[in-house]
C-alpha cells in the first residue's frame, strides 16, 4: 500500500483482493490483526469495516484473531527486565560500538577457544533478541569480567561481582529461552490455528511447572541457573523469580483470552 492506511483504505485493498480471486465475504472465516487502531478498531479500523460488510451482506462475522507471535512477544516486553537488561546493554554495546574493544574482545575469545565467538547487539524489534543477548551475556559473563577489568586498569567489576544480579542474569536467560522455543514454535506456514492454540495451552501448563520449581529451587528446566548454583555465594531469589512468573502467567491468560473464547 501507498499513500494513508487507514481502516477504510486497508479494507478497500482488501476487497479488491477478494474480488480478484472470485470470493465472497461470507467465505471469510477468521482475519488476523495487530493491536493498530487502524486494524482493531471497532468502528473505523479493519474489524469494523468488515463487520459492516457482513452485516450488510446479512452473513455472520468472521472470528477476530490477534497475532499470535506479536501477542507472545507483547507477554515478554510487558514484564520488566530492566534491571538486567540495562546494564548488561551499557556493557555490550561499550564491547560493540568501539571497533578497537570488539576486536580485541573477539581475538581474546579466540584465544582461549570459546564456544561463543561473539557478543550480539540487543536489538528491540527482533523478538529473539533479548533471550540472545542474555544467554550469551551470561556463558561469557568471566571473559567479559577479564576484558573489563584489563580495560578499567585491573579495577574490580562491581556488575559482575554483585551474586544477586548474576542470579537474576541467569533465571531471565532461561525464562526468555523458554519464551524463544514458544516463539519459534509459533511461525511456519503450515500450521493450523488449532495448532497454535496448543501450543500456547501447552506453554500455560509449563509455566505451572515452572513456578512450581523455583519455589522448592529445581532448576530442572533452568539450565543457567544449575550452572551458577555452583558457584553461587548466595541464595537463589525464589520471591523475585516467582513474581516474574506470575506476571508471565497472568499475561498470557490476558492476551490469549480471545482464543480461549473461540476454543470449541
Amino acid at each position: 500500500m501507498h499513500g494513508t492506511t487507514t481502516g477504510k483504505d486497508i479494507f478497500n485493498e482488501v476487497s479488491k483482493t477478494i474480488t480478484e480471486y472470485n470470493l465472497k465475504w461470507k467465505q471469510v472465516q477468521c482475519v488476523t490483526i495487530d493491536g493498530g487502531k487502524d486494524m482493531s478498531g471497532t468502528k473505523r479500523g479493519l474489524v469494523g469495516q468488515i463487520s459492516t460488510a457482513c452485516e450488510v451482506g446479512g452473513f455472520s462475522k468472521p472470528i477476530f484473531l490477534h497475532c499470535l507471535i506479536h501477542q507472545q512477544a507483547l507477554c515478554l516486553k510487558y514484564v520488566d527486565v530492566s534491571c538486567v537488561m540495562k546494564p548488561g546493554v551499557s556493557v555490550v554495546n561499550f564491547i560493540r560500538s568501539h571497533a578497537l574493544n570488539h576486536r580485541q574482545f573477539r581475538d581474546f575469545l579466540k584465544e582461549i577457544d570459546s564456544e561463543f565467538v561473539d557478543l550480539p547487539y540487543y536489538t528491540a524489534v527482533i523478538w529473539l533478541s533479548c533471550g540472545k543477548i542474555l544467554l550469551h551475556f551470561f556463558e561469557l559473563r568471566s571473559q567479559i569480567d577479564l576484558f573489563l577489568t584489563e580495560k578499567n586498569k585491573n579495577k574490580p567489576q562491581p556488575l559482575l561481582s554483585d551474586y544477586e544480579w548474576i542470579w537474576k542474569l541467569a533465571f531471565f536467560a532461561d525464562m526468555t529461552s523458554h519464551m524463544n522455543h514458544l516463539n519459534l514454535k509459533l511461525q511456519g506456514k503450515t500450521n493450523l490455528i488449532s495448532d497454535y492454540f496448543v501450543h500456547v495451552k501447552a506453554f500455560r501448563a509449563k509455566l505451572a511447572l515452572l513456578e512450581g520449581q523455583v519455589k522448592v529451587k529445581n532448576f530442572a528446566h533452568f539450565p543457567c541457573c544449575k550452572k551458577f548454583h555452583a558457584e553461587s555465594k548466595v541464595e537463589f531469589p525464589s520471591s523475585f523469580a516467582n513474581e516474574i512468573i506470575s506476571d508471565f502467567k497472568k499475561q498470557f491468560q490476558e492476551r490469549f483470552a480471545d482464543l480461549d473464547a473461540k476454543k470449541k
